[in-house]
């Protein structure tokens, strides 16, 4: 995105040229993959979307492609805009919600944050739509000619004279634009929207000259009103001297005609797409730009191949905690490998977005993540229309949300089909018959229900064609949970009811609340068949408690809330502060109030610099105390002049420990809006509300503005002053005493870091655990490093998880250490993955124990996950039973999930004072060649 403040002079700095080391940096910081997922689907015929998942040295690359052919002739590339035209900013949901037909699109050209304009221009059917801002040979545009042949290229020039029959050339510099420079002539076509708009306010003599059927019919001031633009004409926006040429020169009733040149030949284009800068060219990655960006951001890019059939409309997911986006000069290089011959950049951050059709479905979904958690308001994007017509069914679709059920629960399949053309059909239940092997069980309409556990193969058949779908049956659940353990909602409000069943091995499946009996205190709410529960509408605490069979879990439910006004902005009760300093700005009173006579107005100038800027309300005092949690705080925000920029507060709790609160991703709407955000229930009181401030990250977003505030409100829920039963305690299977048997069997001795030996009880409780570890064990583990009085005392082998990686098999087990004191493995070490996957890969062992010397918390989601899932990969082609130890200064505990044990050691007590008999104790593992049984076990007993 990009926007204002001296339009023309602003777009020189696109000039800015960028060069870096391709070997050097680049191409290792993309290509190196440690592992890669990619799904390809045909979601319409001759659209391919590409969804490319790579972990790579560097972090994580989320890519979504879209590969349209443009020999298929059902295709059409499109300019997509919102309902209301250009004069206003739409979601690209939106956008594509105008053609029933677009099967795919990504959002589109950089544009102004504080008005209704592209940067770049704009073709539809010939039609010039919107004309470039300066310097328009420095920004790419695509383009397709009338014959069906795109290419990129940047746009040379557009010529528009308005023309009478007296000699009148008056040159009409923008189309369809917005701007504050002086003597512009603007040209405002039905395009843009019902009225031509005001003026800015920076115009001398705004004038309007209304023509309609090439007649002049009205010359008028121009107001903040704006003036109607006739279905068959235009209205034309002058001001300083410009007006004086349009008084002076015409009359109502004459004649008018414009004049177009431009290169392209508007004649022989039939899209015009505008954008950043090029990437690629003749099939090389640019190495210097004419517009950087830089930084790693996500990113929207568009591309052609050679032979010009196909072009790739591309998305690079970023600033997350997984996914941290590339930079421009990546963005080429993965358009080359993509296939891209000529390549363009496109708007980015948090504009980029990709919308696609999936097959069998009629609805459109987002498709990549947004940087933002929702969708910004954009000028225009540009997608494919697909007008292939319905055929024949082709192919179905079996799908499942939960690959899990347990006996005797449900489980709702869904079931999609799809021509011979890929285009969506409705299915007709009625045709559809099903089998179901490898268990007992039947399915009813669209809902499977097994009757024993294993290993279900569902297979539907529908005229003719047929789908399988495998999924797990579970048994003996030992516990049911519900999500949200707390509910606090408003009056008449409904929050969805989630709940998991779970079996001793840690496999769990979803449970729909309808089969699970509740009980709700009178007064308090309802549960329907959907799974909501709607609150009633009076205020009220109560327990709600579910059962299946002897299972309970339980909510603590309050409705309503108590809110109390801790700024009502009648006064000053704050100052200014901005980040970095260059960024300007105030805060100071306001006269116009929500309620009231005054609200607070937050200034900003975020025209000074690239870096993340922000401006912010500091309140006095350290901030605004808040002696108890609240859970919510709102206020209301007048945002007019908002910019679209992020809102967000920051409070500090009791133990100093600051916490940033969302309350808007972007300010973008008119008039006052209340904004709230809950309160981290992790937050200790008493809490100092320290500020509320505007941040923008993209460097493309320069503006300056103000946002008015007032009635600052912290919400605080109902207490529940109930007690809430403790979820029944549930032995695991493998926590038993067991006898060596067989010629892999031996036992392990197990515990935390051992370290701080310095008192005498220290070393007698060294000397035990050396007793007890030489006499019932063959060899011992600890997940870091031990005290060297302890390692000197142990005869057998000892596995330390304390740095590095690296394995050891002793028997048929195989001991893995890994290393992730950074936070991760990638981060610590990243060669120890590759590594890591051969082994697993390539396993030969019947039980593997993984040692690791921080917590399994990872920084990146997304790497944790692929940890796991590599677990879960080897346990299931393999048949390993698989343990994985990690430090705790809690106490030693077993978690099942998955089928994998996941087993927390406990260090040793690193203060003095502690009792012998019940605050020592280690663990004790028995393998055998069947399965591997643990005891917790005191090292005194009394």
């Amino acid at each position: 995105m990009l926007n204002r403040k001296r339009l023309f002079t602003l777009l020189l700095t696109f000039v800015t040229l960028f060069s870096i080391n391709l070997d050097a940096l680049v191409y290792a910081d993309w290509t190196t993959s440690i592992y890669e997922n990619r799904n390809t689907t045909t979601i319409a015929k001759g659209v391919i979307h590409e969804h490319i998942q790579r972990f790579t040295d560097a972090g994580w690359l989320n890519i979504n492609v879209l590969r349209i052919s443009l020999s298929e002739p059902s295709n059409t590339i499109d300019l997509l805009m919102g309902p209301n035209g250009l004069s206003e900013k739409a979601r690209l949901s939106e956008m594509v919600s105008q053609n029933e037909r677009v099967v795919g699109a990504i959002n589109g050209d950089f544009f102004m944050t504080n008005n209704s304009s592209t940067i770049g221009p704009m073709v539809q059917d010939g039609q010039l739509l919107a004309t470039p801002f300066s310097k328009p040979d420095q920004m790419a545009t695509f383009n397709i000619t009338n014959e069906g042949m795109p290419y990129i290229a940047p746009w040379v020039y557009a010529k528009i004279e308005l023309q009478d029959n007296n000699g009148l050339a008056l040159n009409v510099g923008l189309v369809n634009k917005e701007t504050d420079y002086n003597s512009s002539v603007i040209l405002y076509t039905p395009q843009w929207g019902a009225e031509a708009p005001a003026p800015h306010k920076n115009l001398t003599n705004p004038t309007y000259l209304v023509v309609e059927n090439d007649t002049v019919k009205q010359i008028a001031a121009a107001s903040a009103d704006g003036i109607a633009i006739p279905a068959n004409g235009y209205v034309i926006l002058t001001s300083s001297s410009s007006s004086d040429r349009i008084r002076q020169s015409l009359l109502v009733e004459d004649p008018v005609s414009l004049s177009f040149t431009a290169e392209p030949d508007l004649n022989n284009l039939s899209l015009t797409l505008g954008g950043g800068a090029t990437l690629v060219k003749n099939g090389v990655a640019a190495s210097t730009f004419t517009h950087n960006i830089t930084g790693s951001h996500p990113r929207t890019a568009l591309g052609i191949s050679r032979d010009k059939q196909e072009v790739l409309l591309v998305t690079i997911d970023g600033r997350t905690s997984s996914y941290t986006g590339v930079t421009q000069q990546e963005l080429a290089n993965i358009m080359v490998y993509l296939g891209a011959y000529d390549a363009m950049n496109l708007d980015g951050g948090g504009s980029t977005e990709m919308i696609v059709r999936p097959l069998g479905e009629n609805n459109k979904k987002i498709a990549n993540n947004l940087s933002d958690g929702g969708e910004r308001r954009l000028m225009n994007g540009i997608g494919v229309v697909n007008n292939a017509p319905i055929t024949d069914l082709s192919g179905i679709i079996l799908e499942v949300q939960d690959k899990n059920v347990f006996v005797n629960t449900s489980r709702e399949l869904t079931l999609k089909a799809y021509d011979k053309n890929h285009n969506p059909l409705n299915v007709d239940w009625s045709r559809v018959s099903w089998e179901v092997s490898g268990v007992q069980g039947t399915v009813q309409g669209n809902s499977f229900r097994p009757t024993t556990a294993g290993s279900a193969l569902i297979t539907a058949q529908y005229d003719g064609t047929a789908a399988s779908l495998a999924l797990r049956v579970l048994d003996n659940p030992v516990r049911l949970s519900l999500s949200p353990a707390t509910l606090n909602l408003g009056a008449n409000a409904e929050k969805q009811i989630q709940a998991t069943l779970v079996n001793g091995d840690g496999y769990s499946a979803s449970i729909h609340p309808r089969e699970l009996n509740f009980s709700i205190p009178a007064g308090l709410g309802t549960m329907d068949d959907r799974g909501f529960f709607r609150a009633s509408a009076q205020g009220a605490t109560g327990l709600i408690q579910a059962t299946y069979g002897n299972l309970e879990a339980y909510i603590a439910a309050t409705v309503g809330t108590q809110d109390r006004v801790i700024d009502n902005f009648e006064k000053l009760s704050g100052t200014f502060l901005s980040y970095p300093t260059e960024v300007k700005g105030s805060y100071e009173l306001a006269s116009i109030a929500k309620e009231g006579n005054f609200s607070g107005k937050l200034s900003y100038d975020f025209t000074t610099t690239d870096a993340t800027r922000a401006a912010y309300l500091v309140f006095n005092n350290g901030g605004i105390s808040l002696e108890q949690r609240p859970s919510k705080i709102g206020m209301w925000v007048f945002g007019n002049e908002g910019g679209g920029h992020w809102l967000r507060a920051k409070a500090v709790g009791a133990d100093g420990t600051a916490q940033t609160i969302d309350l808007s991703s972007s300010i973008d709407w008119e008039g006052w809006k209340y904004v709230e955000a809950n309160i981290p229930s992790t937050m200790k009181a008493p809490i100092k509300l320290e500020r509320i401030y505007v941040v923008q990250t993209d460097p493309l977003i320069k503006n300056t503005g103000s946002i008015l505030i007032d009635q600052l409100t912290a919400s605080y829920p109902i207490s529940y002053q109930g007690t809430v039963p403790a979820p029944a305690s549930t032995a695991d299977k493998r926590n038993v005493k067991a006898e060596l048997k067989g010629e892999n069997s031996f036992r392990f001795f197990a515990h935390g870091l051992v370290s701080g030996i310095d008192t005498l009880q220290d070393n007698m409780a060294v000397t035990k655990m050396a007793e007890l570890a030489n006499k019932e064990t063959e060899m011992s583990l600890f997940t870091e490093a031990v005290d060297p009085s302890l390692s000197k005392a142990l005869k057998n082998p000892v596995f330390l998880g304390n740095s590095g990686y690296a394995s050891t098999k002793h028997k048929n087990s195989l001991f893995i250490k890994l290393d992730n004191t950074k936070g991760g493995l990638r981060e610590t070490n990243v060669s120890q993955w590759s590594w890591f996957l051969k082994t697993m890969e390539n396993l030969d062992a019947g039980s593997v124990f993984v040692v690791l010397p921080k917590s399994l918390a990872f920084k990146d989601p997304l790497e944790e996950k692929l940890f796991k899932d590599t677990l879960k990969k080897a346990k299931e082609n393999k048949n390993a039973d698989i343990w994985v130890f990690t430090p705790s200064t809690n106490g030693f505990a077993v978690t099942p999930e998955e089928g994998i044990r996941y087993v927390s050691l406990k260090a040793f007590p690193k203060n003095n004072d502690y009792d012998i008999f019940t605050q020592l104790q280690y663990m004790r593992f028995t393998v055998n060649d069947d399965q591997v049984t643990y005891e917790i076990l005191p090292m005194y007993t009394k």
